[in-house]
């Protein structure tokens, strides 16, 4: 449950449910109590007075409320609570996601082309530092850190949970050395102007409202060197092509799953 660092970058440990999420609650009924205590003390004798309770949260609100909980106290973007807390700040989905042949289901059987098309644009064997917005399920980052061959890459990501993941990857595959990883927002980052040769995304974009959108995509050319690589890995609009979405009931739940995408599009 505590925050870990070493010298190439920090990966952020939270326990389930996370000690800030238990602190919260212990202070909310601590607030209520007193509040109890208060409200006793000021009835007349003989008066019954009705004690305020502490308000009990859903299963779901509870789920998100524990999720959403940073040991920095980072916010977390409320379309990511929203929306995707179920696939990316939930700890059990988290593990579940990031099997190989489940990520591959995902995109349709896709991951490897995707993965195998985005490593063929960032040119690992000539690329500089390179920069990755935002973690990503499968094997793409440990693919990348052993293509890059000891040349820097920074992976930067919101969500705690997601660099505890990728960081335990990059252990078991003895990558650790060779990433740096940073707890930052995508709309916000910490790095300098022309920080990066390369930067880029993978899957991303069409998971970020319009607005997020357009801000990570201005930070990432503000990191970006003059004359650096920008790398976008998205779905395509094939609307009137591909089969998924000629059937409504598919193209509901890919709808209901991704909110965003129609507006990349």
């Amino acid at each position: 449950g505590q925050a870990e660092a070493d010298g190439n970058g920090a990966s952020c440990c939270l326990s389930w449910p996370s000690p800030l999420a238990l602190a919260v609650a212990e202070e909310r009924q601590a607030m209520f109590k007193n509040r109890s205590m208060e409200i006793a003390a000021d009835a007349d004798d003989g008066t019954a007075v009705a004690l305020p309770e502490a308000p009990r949260l859903g299963w779901l609100a509870a789920l998100r409320a524990a999720a959403a909980a940073t040991p920095d106290g980072l916010p977390l973007p409320d379309y990511l609570v929203k929306h995707y807390w179920w696939a990316y700040l939930w700890r059990p989905a988290v593990w579940f996601f990031d099997h190989q042949v489940i990520i591959n289901a995902i995109v349709f059987g896709q991951y490897r082309k995707l993965t195998n098309e985005t490593l063929r644009l960032l040119q690992p064997h000539s690329a500089g530092s390179t920069l990755l917005i935002a973690s990503a399920y499968g094997n793409m980052i440990t693919k990348l850190a052993g293509a890059l061959a000891g040349k820097p890459l920074t992976v930067c990501d919101v969500a705690p949970i997601q660099l505890e993941h990728v960081h335990a990857k990059l252990v078991a595959a003895g990558l650790d050395q060779r990433v740096q990883l940073d707890l930052m927002n995508a709309e916000s980052l910490d790095y300098g102007r022309d920080q990066f040769d390369t930067a880029f995304m993978f899957l991303l974009l069409h998971e970020l409202p319009p607005a997020p959108r357009r801000r990570a995509l201005d930070e990432m050319l503000r990191v970006l060197k003059p004359g650096g690589s920008l790398v976008l890995a998205e779905y395509g609009a094939d609307a009137h092509r591909h089969w998924f979405h000629r059937v409504r009931l598919l193209r509901w739940i890919f709808g209901s799953a991704e909110p965003f995408l129609p507006s990349l599009w």
